[in-house]
């Protein structure tokens, strides 16, 4: 029993130190720089969004894109007292229309917010490796504490790379950095702008930030595996100790 102790303790320790040098590397991965002193405190954001259902159709009504996303809006901007003001704005889906057209090269989804906040999205699909990307964002707000509208587009992007027939997925948090004053951020974002079938998604291809944050799991579930083994191996070395001991001779 005391060498079943011992490797029980040894075991536990191991995969404890092994989990917390995991869990540092991790935070360390993502730790987010402290700003220099001369930076205000940033202010507190709207939360995160919730997520909104967008379709664009071709000209028989058939859906051609489709898009289940939650956006917010960060932009940097005049404000009427001709400061410079930067703003954090949840894309409300019950407010939000949605529109479209779609090609055999090019797809585009434009989100309309009352009359306040356009944004289109513009996917291309390369014909020769049947990849598709997001290539262009752009957006048009008029928002009441602006001093004239804001607009900003960038039709050299690179973001959310999929195969025709199959959706894109995010359900992590990501920045699609459009300008020097404009980026989106996406949560629990599914798209598909080619090859659809019917109104159903096609197979997933997953982001790499979904399948990083499974890694912490799966190596705990893998170090506890290991100490369960050894507590085992441990029983039976004991075990068969035990019976030699008591062998008559």
């Amino acid at each position: 029993m005391a060498q079943i102790g011992m490797a029980l303790y040894v075991g536990l320790t191991v995969s404890l130190v092994f989990v917390t040098i995991l869990h540092q590397s991790s935070a360390d991965f993502v730790s987010t720089p402290v700003p220099p002193p001369s930076t205000p405190p940033p202010q507190e954001g709207p939360g995160i969004p919730a997520q909104g259902q967008y379709r664009a159709k071709n000209e028989n009504g058939t859906v051609c894109l489709k898009a289940n996303m939650a956006l917010q809006i960060n932009i940097s901007f005049n404000s009427a007292e001709n400061k410079t003001v930067q703003n954090i704005v949840n894309l409300n889906p019950n407010e939000t229309s949605s529109s479209g057209s779609c090609g055999k090269e090019s797809a585009t989804l434009i989100l309309k917010s009352g009359l306040k906040t356009e944004l289109t999205f513009t996917f291309t699909l390369n014909t020769t490796s049947n990849k598709y990307y997001l290539n262009g964002v752009s957006i048009l707000a008029i928002w009441a504490d602006m001093k004239e509208s804001f607009s900003a587009h960038n039709d050299s992007l690179d973001y959310l790379q999929g195969s025709l027939g199959f959706s894109y997925m995010c359900r992590s948090e990501q920045t699609l950095k459009v300008s020097s004053d404009f980026s989106l951020n996406t949560y629990l974002l599914h798209v598909q702008p080619f090859g659809l079938t019917g109104d159903s998604f096609g197979s997933v291809l997953e982001c790499m930030l979904d399948e990083d944050d499974l890694i912490i799991p799966i190596v705990v579930g893998a170090a506890l595996a290991g100490l369960v083994l050894i507590v085992l191996l441990a029983y039976l070395i004991g075990r068969k100790r035990s019976h030699v001991g008591y062998q008559t001779i």
